[in-house]
């Protein structure tokens, strides 16, 4: 009786060696890609912490000044029109009219070009 052949055995762990080898670079270049991406989205939201940070001390800022007498009394001043004890309140208006637009008639409709250039 002949002897069986080994070739078959040997072929069979070849080929389940590679698969194996296969499975791990499949494996770890997933790995590697989700490694890359979870690092990019931390810098991302990093950046972004630092960014709400430096907005949130600008309006604690301005809610500090919003807080101080000086802004009160301005305020007071400016939309009450309140004043301190010995002064004046004093309301400058303008009366002044505006220009006249080049090209514009009266009335204030434009002229057509030919007018512009020859008069009406």
């Amino acid at each position: 009786m002949p002897k069986p052949s080994r070739l078959p055995l040997k072929k069979t762990l070849i080929a389940l060696s590679i698969l194996a080898i296969g499975y791990f670079v499949v494996a770890s270049a997933g790995d590697t890609i989700f490694s890359q991406r979870v690092n990019t989205d931390e810098e991302r939201l990093e950046q972004e912490v630092e960014r709400l940070q430096a907005d949130r001390a600008k309006l604690e800022a301005v809610r500090d000044y919003l807080r101080t007498d000086e802004y009160i009394e301005g305020e007071a001043r400016r939309l009450l029109g309140l004043v301190r004890p010995g002064e004046s309140l004093v309301i400058v208006s303008s009366n002044v009219t505006p220009a006249p637009v080049p090209g514009e008639s009266e009335d204030g409709s434009y002229l057509p070009w030919w007018e512009k250039l020859y008069g009406p």
